[in-house]
């Protein structure tokens, strides 16, 4: 066939015909290439998790094997590498009925279409056929194309090009179009509900809702309030009758509903929400019965439910629904490669919040970033710019403006304050800020939210000069934590 010929057919369509039967098979593709498809023969059905060797528009089954090699194989295949299957079967159709029946489920019929080729039919009615089933696999193509691009856009929020990002965008992308709960997890600080929201903008964008519930503020007193609705004794401006708050689950509907901090659930509100994530149905006091859920479930949590259930404090149940498919989050630690975009990115989100310039960040600086242990991943980076950010009107986000804050000794060191009086940890606190803006009494006040002469006051019981006396401009030095 020459190369305008194969152009031709190209367009026209590529065919599998898979049969054993190698006459059989052969008389079939003589067939189809007489109608100007191009006709790729096979003894046995290829689907593979990768791309679809070789290459096909739709796939004919001619045989009872072939089809029974489809149908036990069709389940382990991703939904967009499936291709429009049709049936030629040389049995009878008495047979064929028999056979194709029991298999026609339900997840059969939204994976792939199904038609059968009958031998009675005209060419002009198979080549209908098979041109609907070529058109129909071209534009599931382009839509999968275009999803798939819709995912990368949103998984743009996700800075960085480190190999555990990249990860992390391909693992949203495996779990965007599953209907089982999806559990986004990671450390103190890490971006868990970033992610969450990704998840849900690739599969709905912004036409269904996204609902998220705090489950640390859950109890078992206003759970079946907060997700199953309540009727509020407040009267509408329309009627004499109660007015119906619909509950977060109801709100959800269509959409997503998170249960964020899951981890901090009590034991009666878990057993809650087992039961009805495990019925899947909750009860609304609007019409006194039971609905079923209509929404998908995503939860965060910054500890392993695993270990938690280990340790009796978690569902074990719960925590097997949850855990149907799980994402970690990469802690920045082992992710330094992306500081340098994390930080830019930041310093341009600080700027636009409080309407500065965005600071430039120098090698020095960036130096500094990578040295330092982030123990509370990307809300402690995101904090220490803001704060810097505050403090120093310089231009430059350098090591210079950054020591003060990343090498200080951390109050958040629960064993040195143990044995201090209030007020000795209330001098620490003002001591350690005003030591960190240099002597700045403006910043500092701003920094701890206290007005200038409270806090030219208590310097002065500290023993510190007053402003403008002698020694009020020595300069002031931070202890680095060892």
């Amino acid at each position: 066939m020459n190369t305008s010929v194969m152009k031709h057919s190209a367009v026209r369509g590529i065919v599998q015909v898979v049969s054993e039967d190698r006459i059989r098979r052969l008389e079939v593709c003589t067939q189809f290439s007489n109608l100007g498809y191009t006709v790729v023969p096979l003894s046995e059905v290829v689907f593979s998790q990768g791309a679809r060797l070789p290459e096909g528009d739709v796939c004919v089954l001619l045989d009872q094997k072939a089809i029974s090699e489809f149908m036990i194989t069709v389940e382990s295949v991703p939904e967009e590498n499936l291709i429009p299957v049709l049936y030629y079967p040389a049995f009878s159709n008495d047979a064929s009925q028999a056979f194709l029946n029991p298999s026609r489920t339900a997840s059969h019929e939204t994976m792939a279409p199904f038609a059968e080729l009958r031998s009675q039919d005209s060419l002009d009615n198979i080549s209908r056929l098979l041109n609907s089933a070529i058109k129909y696999a071209r534009l599931s193509h382009e839509c999968n194309d275009l999803v798939s691009e819709l995912n990368a856009r949103s998984s743009r929020r996700l800075i960085g090009y480190s190999q555990a990002i990249q990860t992390l965008r391909d693992r949203i992308s495996d779990v965007v179009h599953l209907r089982v709960p999806v559990l986004v997890q990671g450390v103190a600080g890490s971006d868990v509900s970033l992610v969450a929201e990704i998840i849900h903008d690739s599969r709905f964008l912004n036409y269904q809702p996204l609902i998220k519930v705090n489950c640390s503020g859950l109890t078992i007193e206003n759970i079946e309030r907060e997700l199953s609705g309540y009727f509020s004794h407040e009267e509408s401006n329309y009627s004499n009758e109660p007015l119906w708050n619909p509950g977060q689950i109801e709100q959800a509907a269509g959409g997503t509903l998170v249960l964020d901090q899951v981890h901090l659930a009590s034991l009666p509100v878990q057993a809650v929400l087992l039961k009805i994530l495990e019925s899947g149905e909750y009860y609304s006091p609007e019409d006194c019965q039971h609905k079923k859920m209509n929404c998908r479930i995503i939860s965060t949590s910054h500890i392993s439910l695993k270990e938690l259930s280990s340790q009796n404090q978690f569902k074990r149940k719960l925590a097997s629904i949850l855990l149907r498919s799980t994402i970690t989050v990469p802690r920045l630690n082992e992710r330094r490669e992306d500081l340098a975009l994390l930080t830019e990115h930041l310093l341009n989100e600080v700027s636009q919040v409080e309407g500065t310039v965005p600071k430039l960040l120098t090698l020095d600086g960036l130096e500094t970033l990578k040295k330092h242990d982030w123990t509370g991943d990307v809300q402690e980076l995101r904090n220490l710019i803001r704060h810097v950010n505050q403090v120093d009107n310089g231009p430059r986000l350098d090591a210079a403006s950054l020591l003060p804050w990343i090498g200080a000794e951390s109050l958040s060191n629960t064993d040195a304050l143990v044995g201090m009086t209030l007020r000795e940890m209330e001098q620490r606190l003002i001591e350690s800020t005003f030591a960190r803006c240099g002597g700045n009494r403006e910043n500092t006040a701003q920094m701890l939210d206290i007005g200038l002469r409270t806090l030219s006051g208590k310097l002065r019981s500290y023993g510190y000069p007053p402003r403008g006396g002698p020694d009020s401009k020595r300069s002031f030095t931070v202890k680095r934590a060892a």
